[in-house]
């Protein structure tokens, strides 16, 4: 209940800038306007920082590790997408302040979270590392589809993918460094990349039909909507369909020779029988029980 209200709390300042937005700002986009942008767009940096920060930290990395594991977090997926885009150099390559701000809030995170860890019992499942989590996650998902839908000859498919990289591909990386299976391809864990999807649609709808003058209420309305769904689907435990392989490689073993009696040796194995025994008696590469 208390996420509920939470999120529908921070609703609150989208809807009041849509509804009270003036005639004669309508037709461009006013300086409060590209302030509100950049200072939303610096939440997105601190918040994934932060989350990352922490990942690597858990797994033993050292200041230079978690700098650099924190940083790919937040510039990670809006680097993929400049690159994507076409928009070189890519924009933390032209100013300084995103990856300056990344670099304090990992050194701070790094040489502080013990003392806030002990004095004031944090952890890194604590209620607000889940909401730093999720407002990173909305903050980019809207930012990215208005970089894409400010961008000449791309079209509104495109700025909703490049909503869905800028928002997700560097808690990717950051996975894959820190050796654990990465949270938006494994609906075992939660749905977190739909929800990026629905905010970076709604941006680029909103951008599609006000023009570039809502851009700011685009980015706003966008993130909410990121943030609601994914309050909605975490509370309600949705996930997406899995690949049933556990059914399918149960199937497979019933058709092998049984264990109780002596197994074929491999060279009176078919080629494909030969990679489904690989594939049953081998671990697979994401089982934490397996990686050293």
């Amino acid at each position: 209940m208390v996420r509920y209200s939470l999120s529908l709390l921070l609703g609150i300042p989208p809807v009041f800038a849509v509804l009270y937005k003036l005639p004669m700002e309508r037709s461009h986009m006013t300086a409060v306007d590209h302030t509100v942008v950049t200072f939303t767009n610096y939440i997105g940096d601190a918040s994934f920082a932060l989350t990352g920060t922490l990942a690597a930290g858990t797994e033993g990395m050292d200041v230079i590790g978690c700098n650099i594991v924190g940083t790919v977090t937040a510039l990670g997926g809006g680097t993929l997408r400049d690159i994507a885009l076409g928009r070189l150099p890519v924009f933390w390559a032209k100013d300084f302040d995103e990856l300056l701000l990344c670099g304090v809030v990992c050194t701070f995170t790094f040489f502080l979270w013990r003392r806030l860890s002990v004095g004031w019992g944090l952890s890194v499942d604590d209620e607000w590392v889940f909401w730093t989590d999720t407002v990173g996650l909305g903050v980019f998902a809207a930012m990215g589809a208005k970089t894409a839908g400010e961008t000449s000859g791309v079209h509104h498919g495109s700025c909703v993918v490049a909503g869905l990289f800028t928002a997700t591909f560097g808690g990717l990386t950051r996975d894959v460094l820190c050796r654990r299976p990465p949270r938006i391809l494994y609906a075992t864990q939660e749905i977190y990349a739909l929800p990026a999807l629905a905010g970076a649609l709604v941006t680029t709808l909103i951008m599609r039909y006000g023009g570039p003058s809502w851009s700011m209420e685009a980015v706003l309305v966008g993130a909410w909507v990121t943030i609601e769904m994914r309050v909605i689907a975490v509370n309600m435990g949705l996930r997406t369909p899995s690949f049933p392989k556990e059914l399918i490689f149960k199937t497979v073993q019933d058709l092998m020779p049984s264990s109780d009696n002596d197994p074929l040796p491999s060279y009176q194995l078919t080629a494909a029988q030969e990679i489904l025994r690989d594939k049953l008696y081998q671990p697979l590469v994401w089982n934490e029980e397996s990686v050293p």
